[in-house]
């Protein structure tokens, strides 16, 4: 379902507007990075669609972007990414809407964890480490065995992390297409995480069924699939890559701890970012890297590195760059693996006639 907001009779027609598609546009760093989008471009040089699931929310986010952007076009689209049927639903609705887009956001994502700390892997890691010292930073700045996770299956059948995260933005990519690369160079940027992590994925099990970490093993995915994709649709003027925000206090913080929580942490945390750069807190920090990469030409980055929001201790913020550790035997893999599931929704078959 989408809602036209449009504004067009206060710029010139004939001047071609960029257009950046944010999923989920509504909170956080997608929203953050919509407003400061609408800021470098004027209000009136780009187009915003906020790609949501819930329409009251998307609703009060748009209001809060004309508010300061009055003649800005702001539009909304509703799509569940956990949803292969609402994602291609929404994306016919894009293709029905706009001529092209520039910018497409892959930011929506699922993290479900039972709240609280998992101490007991926690204290053996530390304990069992040449380097505790190391190890804890490590922790604290990618979440590895930190947090007790949980998963559960939508009801297409599929994981709910695996869907919401990786497959749902796979599909909507290949459902745009058509309105990639046109006639100007389109960028995808898929929202990583310093969480991504290498052991906790299975290209034999993408979907995560048999393991404990379903969000670091998505946000690999999401490297993973962001480099596949270069190979395949750079000669079709789309280029891919991945950004990381970095630690930011958002609503997938506060399902770990309650809000208030967070704040006690607050000073910890600031002293922590002595040590820890993308320790950012704020959506407005975190959204770094995310603008960043809409002023870069997409030709001359790399296409082998993630870009990652930092903030010096002096809150300064910057952009820096990690290389992937992927290799092109599992990106071949991974996108056959995702293309076969691809196919599997367009033909309208089920998962259980896959896993027969």
């Amino acid at each position: 379902m989408s809602t036209n907001y449009g504004h067009k009779n206060v710029v010139d027609e004939s001047a071609r507007k960029l257009v950046a598609v944010i999923t989920g546009g509504n909170s956080g760093v997608g929203l953050t990075a919509a407003e400061r989008l609408l800021s470098l471009n004027n209000g009136e040089g780009i187009e915003i669609c906020l790609v949501c699931r819930n329409k009251q929310r998307a609703e009060v986010a748009r209001s809060s972007l004309l508010k300061s952007h009055p003649n800005a076009t702001v539009d909304i689209v509703l799509i569940d990414t956990s949803s292969i049927a609402s994602v291609i639903k929404g994306a016919k609705e894009l293709r029905i809407k706009y001529q092209h887009v520039d910018f497409l956001y892959l930011n929506a994502g699922a993290f479900l964890v039972r709240r609280g700390i998992n101490w007991s892997h926690m204290m053996k890691e530390i304990f069992d480490s040449d380097s505790p010292g190391q190890k804890i930073l490590h922790m604290f700045s990618t979440g590895e065995g930190l947090l007790l996770q949980r998963d559960s299956l939508t009801n297409e059948g599929l994981q709910q992390v695996f869907a919401t995260n990786l497959f749902g933005h796979y599909v909507l990519v290949r459902e745009l297409e058509p309105l990639l690369g046109k006639d100007s160079p389109s960028q995808v940027i898929w929202t990583s995480s310093r969480a991504s992590i290498k052991s906790s994925f299975n290209v034999n099990d993408i979907q995560h069924k048999n393991g404990q970490d379903p969000y670091g093993s998505s946000k690999f995915g999401i490297d993973v699939m962001s480099v596949a994709l270069n190979e395949r649709l750079n000669k079709q003027n789309i280029y891919s890559h991945t950004c990381c925000p970095g630690l930011v206090l958002t609503n997938l913080t506060s399902a770990i701890f309650p809000m208030w929580i967070w704040y006690m942490l607050l000073p910890f945390f600031l002293l922590m970012r002595i040590l820890i750069s993308n320790f950012n807190m704020t959506p407005y920090n975190g959204s770094e890297s995310l603008v960043w990469l809409s002023k870069q030409n997409p030709k001359k980055l790399d296409p082998m590195a993630r870009y990652e929001s930092n903030t010096s201790f002096l809150w300064k913020r910057y952009v820096s760059s990690r290389k992937l550790p992927v290799d092109k035997d599992i990106c071949d893999q991974l996108f056959k693996e995702c293309d076969s599931l691809y196919q599997m929704f367009k033909r309208g078959e089920t998962i259980d006639n896959i896993d027969k």
